[in-house]
């Protein structure tokens, strides 16, 4: 590598990251991305159960999420539709238990309970722009309020109340979520109750998110160095130098930095990162205690589909993910850490049974996001105040360092989308900028010193 210059390092390899070096080195810049897995993918993950290959992280989309819908008819990939749209059991879960519903009562609380979450007529007039907020009259006092505070308001009936807090269960606790940044993502889903739910992920990779990273990095010529943790970047207006855990040393004329806000924290930087970086990282801008869990079982005949208010019960979400010939995989999500893999096959089983007595636990696989030192959280979740100090602010560049994360995606932060949509245009401003004549390297740049390629 010292004998053929690096233009630009990419930092972790993610859908952000993995989308950022696919279109740097499409545009003949020499790309390498550095990951500290022994895997791509990021927040998204893949792992084996009942001899099928299953998503254990980020997986769900929509086709009217522009950027992640333009990759996948981009490379053909075969999608098949959630559990939410084939379900033929609805529960709703409490913490007194849990209740089943018609699909005709599941769907009509749902519209209601969301119809009076975004009834304000107030909501639309500060957020005509939901893609681009802070040209939003009003954004920033409905950011500085919490989900919490929006549900004082409405003062729902019990059933409405559990329901719309199980469908907003997701996002983290209600009083530590911040409501503007609900709001927006649901305007960007033209307040409408059919793109409001198809938040809530309508459709997944047929051969799981795997197929999407495999298909970008095949799709151009750029370099892969696995198990590589960064532990420090230095970065100037003319470069930059990546230090590996090793204590090995890479020089590129720019670096994009993709890994989650709430890594930067472990890596360090010079200059320092600005204080508005160091505070999203110390803050953290992701629901803290997530664990995703795939789960074989027997007994449950019926595709069935089950919210739960945030900590009620231990799984805060549980649907079908398909069907077998000897039972049916669900996908449960744990977003208060009630359940997770450590706690191993008894815990789950037992939290399983608690939704659906009947059934019986094969196996399972599944994923801690929240204790994995490469992630240290699960998908994004702003708190109050947040957005609109964090959102189209923390991804500007600072000199030869360009950032991309889903997390402080401009449209649709903490979703796979917005890792796309950063990860492009993070690529396109490292491009613009190694294009322009002041880009041209200073002989008292970092670059200056020949970097160490000894392990």
């Amino acid at each position: 590598m010292a004998s053929d210059p690096i233009d630009v390092i990419v930092v972790g390899g993610g859908l952000a990251g993995v989308t950022a070096a696919r279109d740097l080195a499409q545009t003949g810049l020499r790309t390498l991305l550095v990951e500290a897995r022994d895997r791509l993918g990021g927040r998204t993950a893949m792992q084996t159960l009942a001899g099928q290959q299953v998503d254990t992280g980020g997986a769900y989309f929509h086709w009217f999420q522009a950027a992640i819908w333009r990759e996948v008819t981009r490379y053909e990939l075969p999608v098949v539709e959630s559990g939410l749209a084939t379900a033929g059991r609805w529960l709703l879960g409490a913490s007194d238990g849990i209740v089943e519903l018609t699909a005709e009562e599941f769907d009509a609380g749902l519209r209601r309970v969301l119809t009076a979450f975004c009834g304000d007529p107030k909501f639309g007039e500060a957020l005509v722009r939901p893609f681009a907020v802070h040209t939003d009259p009003g954004f920033a006092l409905l950011d500085d309020m919490s989900v919490e505070d929006r549900l004082q308001q409405l003062r729902l009936d019990p059933r409405d109340d559990s329901m719309l807090r199980a469908v907003l269960a997701d996002f983290g606790p209600p009083a530590d979520v911040s409501l503007g940044w609900v709001l927006q993502r649901l305007g960007n889903g033209v307040w409408s109750y059919e793109a409001m739910m198809a938040l809530f992920a309508s459709y997944r990779l047929e051969r799981g998110m795997g197929s999407l990273v495999d298909a970008m990095v095949a799709d151009a010529d750029f370099e892969v160095r696995l198990s590589s943790p960064v532990t420090a970047i230095e970065y100037d207006a003319a470069g930059a130098r990546v230090v590996l855990h090793d204590g090995s040393e890479l020089t590129a004329r720019a670096v994009v930095l993709a890994t989650p806000v709430n890594v930067w924290k472990t890596i360090t930087f010079t200059p320092e990162l600005s204080q508005a970086h160091q505070a999203a990282t110390r803050e953290g801008v992701a629901a803290p205690q997530v664990s995703q869990l795939l789960m074989h079982v027997r007994g449950v005949s019926e595709a069935v589909i089950m919210f739960a208010p945030f900590d009620a019960q231990p799984f805060d979400l549980v649907g079908t993910h398909s069907m077998l010939e000897d039972g049916q995989l669900l996908h449960g999500f744990s977003f208060a850490g009630e359940v997770t893999c450590a706690g191993g096959h008894a815990q789950v089983a037992e939290a399983l049974r608690k939704i659906l007595p009947e059934a019986e636990l094969v196996d399972f696989v599944g994923h801690d996001w929240f204790s994995d030192p490469y992630a240290l959280g699960g998908h994004g979740s702003m708190h109050p105040g947040q957005a609109q100090r964090f959102l189209d602010i923390l991804d500007q560049p600072l000199g030869s360092l360009f950032i991309a994360s889903a997390d402080i995606a401009p449209q649709f932060s903490g979703m796979l989308t917005g890792a796309i949509e950063s990860g492009a245009r993070a690529a396109r401003r490292a491009t613009l900028a190694l294009a322009s004549p002041a880009s041209s390297t200073p002989s008292d740049s970092v670059l200056e010193t020949p970097p160490s390629t000894e392990n």
